[in-house]
């Protein structure tokens, strides 16, 4: 005769072997997904061309539409921006007031801590540039391209 506690602790493992797979499995997709988003520059042929697919527009409905997309895309690019930058700077004035409050060993520590977290955003962003970026979060030295010529979109 089998003993209940053998079939528990039976079901209790394969339990959590389903859930420690499904959370690794979670996690990887998560992070490709993370990893292999589309840059600003691409949001505007990118999101055209879904349009142009999904609703079957005609040559003069994508003319029609380019510009309001572009137009806006580079509005939400600049939001963006604007929101990285402000995020920076409290997140620069939150460690000066923490620093100021360590004392000399602690703020070494506190650097080191910083600089970990650093490279650690920068490994989950690899192909980011950490260029300086201009009001627009162009990289600065890159050319903004004129309205009149409209961007390469992917299999035009």
């Amino acid at each position: 005769m089998n003993k209940p506690w053998k079939v528990i602790l039976v079901l209790i493992g394969i339990f959590a072997a389903g859930g420690v797979t499904g959370g690794l499995v979670t996690l990887r997709a998560c992070r490709e997904k993370f990893t292999h988003r589309p840059v600003p520059e691409e949001w505007a042929p990118k999101h055209l061309k879904k349009l142009s697919e999904r609703l079957s527009l005609t040559p003069e409905q994508t003319e029609q539409v380019r510009p309001i997309i572009r137009r806006n895309m580079e509005q939400l690019n600049r939001l963006r921006s604007q929101s990285v930058a402000e995020t920076r700077s409290v997140v620069e004035a939150m460690q000066r007031e923490i620093s100021e409050k360590l004392t000399p060993e602690q703020r070494v520590k506190f650097e080191e801590l910083n600089r970990q977290m650093r490279e650690r955003a920068k490994k989950l962003t690899p192909g980011k540039s950490n260029r300086p970026r201009n009001e627009e979060g162009r990289p600065e030295g890159e050319r903004t391209p004129s309205p009149q010529s409209p961007p390469h979109e992917a299999g035009k």
